[in-house]
């Protein structure tokens, strides 16, 4: 017995233990994206505005081939007189160098967003300029906000709007008159323009019906001039209305150049707004005061089936000088060139 037990261990220790099964999964080489098309399209997206933000200009020619060219390309700059329709060949920012250094732009808080059919794309990004001046960098908040279409294989740049936020309260005060360009009108000859337009024109109307012609979806998003008016999802509906941030008795459409994205379910436009306020004179009267502003929309039929238009996102800005920027930054008055670059003189 004990050499039949002792044999039996021997062939126990002998034989190996059987492998375990392992089941081969197969991949296709040619797919390097495992994720979700959607996933793609917005990371794609986001290393594209990254990447715009070191060029120069903006490509209009880009544009056109891709988005009606009777509406072509609009930036929307920070000075009063930074309207293009067109392409940027210089002065993108509003201060490219100071004192023969240049300037680096900074993003923040980038974000970015695709349309349900894809098409097109947006990104909000809160940035800073910085400048270097008398041995330190100064940094100027700037709000970004852009739209791109999507074609084939990548996306294209069809509108841009940059803003510094401003207190509105203290920017109405100084406000005499209607100041800065106004956009020459351009709508794309399509169904559903119109629409669109309409849309927009009861988005911002006093009386306007918001749930109608807003979007209530999480990442809605409506940014108003001031520095603490972001809206973000069903504050779109049932925050401060655009006329309660400017305290406006009327806001209208002034100048606006609109496009169907290229599938014609979303649409985006470049737009100056005409608003009117009331304002308290230090001696007690009123006076009204008409304003001007500058605003890019973004559309998206509500629904898979074609129905009305709704704003996903818009950005509302007012101007100011270089000029005025540098110094409100720096501290110091600053003399501006044409192409953007600031002379400052350090103290000793």
């Amino acid at each position: 017995m004990r050499a039949l037990a002792g044999l039996a261990v021997v062939l126990a220790a002998g034989c190996p233990a059987a492998a375990p099964s392992r089941t081969t999964e197969l991949r296709d080489p040619a797919v390097s994206d495992r994720d979700d098309g959607r996933g793609r399209l917005a990371r794609e997206l986001e290393n594209e505005v990254r990447a715009s933000y070191q060029r120069p200009g903006l490509d209009a020619a880009a544009a056109a081939a891709i988005i009606d060219p009777a509406v072509g390309l609009v930036a929307i700059g920070v000075g009063p007189s930074d309207l293009v329709v067109g392409p940027v060949t210089s002065g993108r920012w509003p201060v490219t160098a100071v004192a023969g250094r240049p300037t680096a732009v900074v993003s923040r808080a980038l974000e970015v967003h695709v349309a349900a059919d894809e098409s097109l794309g947006w990104a909000y990004d809160e940035a800073t300029l910085e400048l270097p001046v008398c041995g330190r960098v100064a940094a100027i908040p700037l709000r970004v906000f852009q739209v791109y279409a999507r074609d084939a294989d990548r996306w294209t740049l069809v509108a841009e709007h940059l803003a510094y936020p401003q207190a509105m309260g203290r920017w109405l005060d100084a406000a005499v008159r209607a100041d800065g360009s106004k956009l020459p009108e351009a709508v794309e000859q399509q169904p559903g323009a119109v629409a669109a337009r309409d849309a927009i024109a009861m988005a911002i109307s006093p009386d306007g019906d918001r749930a109608a012609t807003w979007d209530g979806a999480v990442d809605a998003l409506a940014v108003w001039p001031d520095p603490l008016q972001v809206l973000r999802g069903g504050a779109t509906r049932l925050g401060p209305s655009l006329a309660a941030s400017l305290e406006a008795t009327a806001v209208s459409v002034d100048g606006l150049r609109l496009a169907l994205g290229p599938t014609r379910q979303t649409a985006f436009a470049s737009a100056t707004l005409a608003a009117r306020t009331v304002r308290i004179d230090p001696g007690g009267g009123e006076r009204t005061v008409d304003v001007r502003l500058r605003a890019t929309f973004v559309l998206e039929h509500a629904g898979d089936d074609g129905g009305p238009w709704r704003v996903r996102a818009a950005m509302v800005s007012v101007p100011i000088t270089a000029g005025a920027l540098v110094g409100r930054t720096v501290g110091m008055a600053a003399t501006m060139s044409q192409d953007g670059v600031a002379t400052v003189s350090c103290p000793p």
